[in-house]
C-alpha cells in the first residue's frame, strides 16, 4: 500500500467520488472545499479535511482540482491567497475542470514563474464511473510533469492518454463534450419522436445498442434523467449552465480558430430546454 498523500480540490459529483478512488488505492488524501459539509463522505472514508489553502498545501506536494469553472479555477488559483501564491516549488496541480485551453495556459504561465507544474487532466465518464475508478482521462502538460502523476491516474481512471503540450487535455475535452452532448441532444429528439408513435423508450434505447446508433448515450440511457434527480444543483437554471457551458466553450474557440461549427452553436442554445421538455418542467410565466 502507497505511502503517499495526495490533494484535491473540489468535491462536487465528479470530486468526491474521486476521492474516494484514490483512498481505495491506498492514497492517502487530503481534501478542500469552500463547504466543509462537502468533505463528509471522503472524510467519512479516510480523508483528512484541510481548512486553509496552507493546510492543504502543508500536507502534500500533488493536489488535483476540481473545481467548476474557469471563473472558480482562477479564482483558486491566481486569486488572493491563492494556490500559486502559497505552493512550494516543485508542487504539481492537476487540473479537472472542464475549462477553456486559454484558461489552462494562463495559470500554467503563473505557475511556471514560481517554480511549480501544472498538468491539465480533464476527465470523462461520469460520476459513476469515477466512483469505480474507471474514468478516462486526457492529459496536457511537459511529459515530466506527467510521469509525477502515473500513480494518481491509476487509482481514477482507465486510462490517461497524454494528449500534447499545456491546454491540451482541456482542448480534448471539449471536443468530447460535443461529440456527447450533439449525441445527448439527437437521442433526446429521437424519443420524443418514439414516444409520440407509442414506442417504449426504454426497449427502443436497449435495441439501439446492437445498431449503427450505438453510443454511450444509448448504453446508459436514463444517466442524465438521474443527474437531474439527484446532482446538488438539481432543480436550477445552474445545473443546466453546468452542462451547456462547454457547448459554448466549443463555439467560442471555433470562432477564435475561424471555424463554423453549426451543430454546436445549435446544441448550445437548445440543449436546456430540451432537457427542460423531456422531464417535463414548465417554464415561469413571462410577465
Amino acid at each position: 500500500m502507497s505511502a503517499r498523500t495526495v490533494g484535491l480540490v473540489g468535491l462536487g459529483n465528479i470530486g468526491t467520488p474521486m476521492g474516494l478512488s484514490l483512498l481505495r488505492a491506498g492514497l492517502g488524501l487530503v481534501v478542500r472545499d469552500l463547504r466543509e459539509e462537502a468533505a463528509a463522505e471522503c472524510v467519512a472514508a479516510g480523508a483528512r479535511f484541510a481548512a486553509s489553502n496552507a493546510e492543504l498545501l502543508d500536507a502534500t506536494d500533488l493536489i488535483g482540482i476540481a473545481v467548476v469553472d474557469d471563473r472558480q479555477l482562477r479564482a483558486l488559483m491566481l486569486g488572493e491567497d491563492g494556490l500559486l501564491d502559497q505552493a512550494k516549488p516543485g508542487t504539481t496541480f492537476i487540473v479537472h475542470s472542464t475549462v477553456l485551453p486559454a484558461t489552462i495556459h494562463e495559470v500554467a504561465a503563473a505557475a511556471d514563474e514560481r517554480g511549480v507544474n501544472v498538468v491539465d487532466a480533464q476527465v470523462s465518464g461520469g460520476d459513476l464511473r469515477a466512483r469505480e475508478g474507471d474514468l478516462a482521462l486526457m492529459v496536457g502538460g511537459r511529459a515530466e510533469d506527467v510521469e509525477r502523476c502515473t500513480e494518481y491516474f491509476a487509482a481514477v481512471g482507465r486510462r490517461a492518454q497524454h494528449m500534447g503540450e499545456s491546454g491540451s487535455g482541456a482542448a480534448t475535452k471539449v471536443a468530447i463534450q460535443m461529440m456527447t452532448f450533439g449525441n445527448w441532444i439527437a437521442a433526446m429528439e429521437a424519443m420524443r419522436l418514439a414516444r409520440a408513435l407509442g414506442i417504449d423508450e426504454k426497449v427502443l434505447a436497449d435495441f439501439a445498442t446492437d445498431t449503427t446508433a450505438d453510443s454511450w448515450v444509448a448504453q446508459t440511457w436514463g444517466n442524465y434523467d438521474r443527474l437531474q434527480r439527484e446532482h446538488r444543483l438539481a432543480g436550477t437554471e445552474d445545473l443546466y449552465r453546468l452542462f451547456d457551458k462547454d457547448l459554448f466553450n466549443g463555439v467560442a474557440l471555433g470562432r477564435e480558430l475561424g471555424l463554423q461549427l453549426p451543430v454546436t452553436a445549435v446544441s448550445s442554445q437548445v440543449l436546456a430546454d430540451t432537457w427542460k421538455e423531456r422531464l417535463g418542467i414548465d417554464e415561469p410565466a413571462q410577465d
